[in-house]
C-alpha cells in the first residue's frame, strides 16, 4: 500500500514539473482572434458549448461544423439552433478555442433533423469492449521502423491521433503534449516496457520529413515513442473501432479525439475520449495495463 501512495504522490508532482518545463519550451501564451459568423446546429448546455457551422475564415481554416465553447457563460442563453450570428473566435496556446462577442444576425436557417447529428460524431461511442483486440496492422515510423503487434508485444502501449497542421491548441497539440507530459511521468517512476503511438489522420501531408521535424522541433524524440503514417484504410482501422471520427476533405480536418491504452498482449484496456483527460490518468492506466494479462 505503501509504494501505491509513493506512486501516486510521485506522479502528481512529476505531472506539475513536466508541465511547468514544457510550457517554458513550446508555450508562447499567445492569442489569435478571428471573427466569422455561423448558424448554430446543436446547443450541448452541460458545458455551455454549441456546434455551430461557421464561414470559411481566410487564411486560417475552411467552411466547417466545430465544437466550440462559450467564454462568457452568460451570453449560452442568446444560442437558439437554426440562428445565425456573429462571434469572435478566439485561439489560445493557453486556454485553448472558445467564442466570445455573439450578436445575433437576424438570420434564420432550418436545420434538419434527419440523420446523425454533430454530436454523434464527436462523442461517438467505441465499438470495440475492454479485452477486445485490434485487426492485425501496420504503420510506418517517421525514424523508418514499421510499427506492428510484434514490435508492441511484451509491453503496455497508448496510441493517438493527430495532425501536424492542426491549428487549434486544444485539439492535436493538446495530445502531443499530454503525451509528452505521460513520457516524463512513466520516466520518473521507473515503468519498463511501454510505448507511446502518434498516428497521423493526414497522411498525404504528414510525411518521414515533417513528422520527423515536428517532433524535432519540440523536444519530442524519445526511443519509444513514435511518429506515425499509414494509408487511411489503415488508420481507420485501428481508429474506427475506437469512435474515432475524421474527414480529410476539410482543413482543418474535421476530427474527434481518441487516445486507448492496450496491454502487453494487445487487449483494450482504456479509451480517453476527447481532451479532458490529464497525462497523470494516462499513465495510471499504462501502469495498470502493465499487469494485465
Amino acid at each position: 500500500m505503501g509504494k501505491v501512495i509513493a506512486l501516486s504522490i510521485l506522479l502528481a508532482s512529476c505531472q506539475e514539473k513536466v508541465g511547468e518545463n514544457n510550457e517554458k519550451k513550446i508555450n508562447t501564451n499567445l492569442e489569435n482572434s478571428y471573427s466569422t459568423r455561423g448558424y448554430v446546429q446543436e446547443l450541448m448546455p452541460d458545458d455551455n458549448s454549441a456546434f455551430i457551422h461557421h464561414e470559411e475564415i481566410s487564411g486560417f481554416m475552411d467552411e466547417m461544423v466545430m465544437y466550440l465553447k462559450l467564454d462568457d457563460a452568460s451570453e449560452y442563453s442568446k444560442l437558439k439552433v437554426g440562428y445565425q450570428y456573429t462571434f469572435d473566435m478566439i485561439v489560445d496556446k493557453e486556454d485553448g478555442t472558445y467564442i466570445r462577442n455573439i450578436v445575433p444576425t437576424g438570420r434564420v436557417k432550418e436545420v434538419s433533423i434527419a440523420g446523425n447529428k454533430p454530436s454523434d460524431k464527436w462523442f461517438r461511442k467505441p465499438i470495440f469492449e475492454l479485452g477486445d483486440r485490434l485487426p492485425e496492422f501496420s504503420l510506418n515510423a517517421s525514424d523508418g521502423k514499421v510499427i506492428d503487434q510484434s514490435k508492441l508485444k511484451g509491453g503496455a502501449w497508448a496510441i493517438t491521433f493527430i495532425f501536424t497542421r492542426c491549428p487549434l491548441p486544444d485539439y492535436c497539440p493538446m495530445m502531443s503534449l499530454r503525451f509528452y507530459e505521460t513520457v516524463n511521468l512513466l520516466k520518473e517512476a521507473e515503468i519498463k516496457d511501454w510505448n507511446l503511438v502518434s498516428l497521423t489522420i493526414d497522411p498525404e501531408f504528414d510525411t518521414n520529413k515533417v513528422l520527423n521535424q515536428y517532433k524535432k522541433v519540440r523536444g519530442f524524440e524519445y526511443d519509444n515513442w513514435f511518429f506515425c503514417r499509414a494509408g487511411l484504410d489503415e488508420v481507420r482501422k485501428i481508429g474506427d473501432p475506437l469512435g474515432l471520427s475524421f474527414n480529410t476533405q476539410e482543413f482543418p480536418i474535421e476530427h474527434n479525439l481518441r487516445t486507448a491504452v492496450f496491454n502487453s498482449e494487445g487487449k483494450l484496456v482504456e479509451v480517453f475520449s476527447g481532451n479532458k483527460w490529464t497525462a497523470q490518468e494516462l499513465t495510471e492506466s499504462i501502469i495498470k495495463a502493465t499487469t494485465d494479462k
